[in-house]
């Protein structure tokens, strides 16, 4: 398996993805502070044996690691080790979200690791602490700042493309509420408030996506080239201020624009 997940927006039509995703959405959104909103991550993180997770700055603007803690269900024996070794220093996985937005689990990047000959010692000492794999979101800031999602279980993750995708989209989301209730500074539009938030066209291109249909399909059924989808893609991502079509779908769903 490769370093990347990508889960497509049409895996939100199984209900291994669906269910948790959706309940997800509509409860966090509910949450009036962090402790309510940790409370209703752990709930549903518990269905996929997961009980430690934590959103954090992984690096500052200048690309250098922090893994400052922001909000989650920390394992504080693990994180007090952590802090007193200085592991954000050399946390392989803070640097790699500089050159994607994907995310991966810690087997997948231990063993990218390990082929590339690099030292993963702090995944034998994780493990030291009933921390054996996680699941790991890269999240980009407009400040050139990346925030992370991290989720850890006491056992390897299902590598099932379900359950890294229902993963991916709670990760989101979960930020997106930590967003609402101001725990992260929220990005400012690149463009002017008087303007809609998306074109029609754009609107339509991310309905079908969510439908689960390709650049080339929603093309020929919007007598569009494929160019053009992707155009408008590009465009509706920027607008919205991620970084990936997925990520998109999930945004404009959480701002009433299409329906999840």
């Amino acid at each position: 398996m490769s370093g990347r997940i990508s889960p497509s927006a049409s895996f939100l039509a199984d209900p291994v993805v669906s269910d948790p995703v959706l309940g997800f959405a509509e409860t966090s959104f509910r949450a009036t502070n962090v402790k309510e909103l940790d409370a209703t991550m752990a709930d549903y993180l518990r269905r996929f044996d997961i009980n430690t997770f934590v959103l954090c700055r992984a690096t500052d603007s200048k690309k250098r690691p922090s893994a400052a803690r922001i909000a989650g269900s920390s394992n504080w024996e693990w994180r007090a080790h952590y802090d007193a070794n200085g592991f954000a220093k050399s946390d392989g996985i803070l640097g790699w979200g500089n050159t994607t937005a994907a995310p991966t689990t810690w087997m997948t990047f231990r063993q990218d690791q390990e082929t590339k000959g690099a030292k993963t010692r702090i995944y034998d000492e994780a493990g030291e602490f009933g921390l054996r794999d996680g699941f790991y979101l890269p999240i980009h800031q407009h400040d050139g700042s990346i925030l992370a999602v991290s989720m850890m279980a006491s056992q390897k993750l299902p590598e099932t493309r379900s359950t890294l995708a229902a993963l991916h989209m709670l990760a989101v989301y979960y930020h997106l509420a930590a967003e609402r209730l101001g725990l992260i500074a929220k990005p400012q539009p690149a463009f002017r408030p008087d303007r809609p938030i998306l074109t029609k066209r754009q609107l339509e291109c991310l309905k079908w996506i969510r439908a689960g249909e390709s650049s080339w399909e929603i093309g020929r059924i919007l007598n569009l080239s494929e160019h053009t989808v992707n155009e408008h893609l590009q465009a509706a991502r920027k607008r919205l201020g991620v970084r990936t079509t997925t990520q998109a779908v999930l945004e404009a769903a959480a701002r009433g624009l299409i329906e999840l």
